[in-house]
């Protein structure tokens, strides 16, 4: 006897947690297959694990990075501490320089400098109404006074120069340098 393939009335769906699973045939027909029950939790946990070592190495990067700059910073700070060391240094020693005792030793020294006399300074009126009287230094003998021979519309500054040509006259020349 030939008997008809007997067709299921009722085809359970696939269930959670289910080992069986339904596939369709090449045939149309729906087979039931039976999946291996850990075939899916080792894809899971070596899904994790790998998870897990990538994140372990993303850590390790990221500490090596912080090692790294945390000694350029503490190398920067270095560099800092010994450039303002040697800027106080500076600093004083510029001090140190433009002392008025050091300005005056020098010039006296090296370029041949003297302090005026007091009957060598006079007072040079300021024509351009400032109100303050322009200092000057001369070797003109005391009794005779440097006078202004410019007419109103000159300044100190003219009044200077001429008090120095007349300092200097036709027959002594200014030495530069030492």
């Amino acid at each position: 006897m030939i008997a008809a393939p007997r067709e299921a009335a009722y085809l359970p769906g696939p269930a959670t947690g289910s080992n069986y699973s339904l596939r369709t045939s090449a045939a149309g027909r729906h087979r039931k297959t039976r999946v291996r029950p850990g075939a899916r939790q080792k894809l899971i946990l070596l899904g994790l694990v790998l998870l897990a070592i990538i994140i372990g190495l993303s850590l390790t990067f990221l500490s090596m990075q912080l090692v790294i700059k945390g000694y350029k910073i503490e190398s920067i700070k270095q560099e800092l501490g010994t450039l303002q060391r040697e800027n106080e240094q500076l600093q004083l020693e510029v001090a140190r320089l433009k002392a008025p005792e050091r300005v005056a030793r020098v010039a006296t020294a090296r370029l041949g400098m003297v302090e005026p006399q007091t009957e060598q300074i006079y007072y040079v009126p300021d024509k351009a109404g400032t109100g303050k009287d322009v200092r000057v230094a001369t070797t003109a003998p005391a009794g005779t006074a440097v006078t202004n021979q410019a007419t109103g519309g000159q300044s100190w500054w003219v009044a200077l120069t001429e008090a120095l040509h007349q300092w200097l006259g036709p027959g002594r020349q200014a030495r530069a340098g030492a």
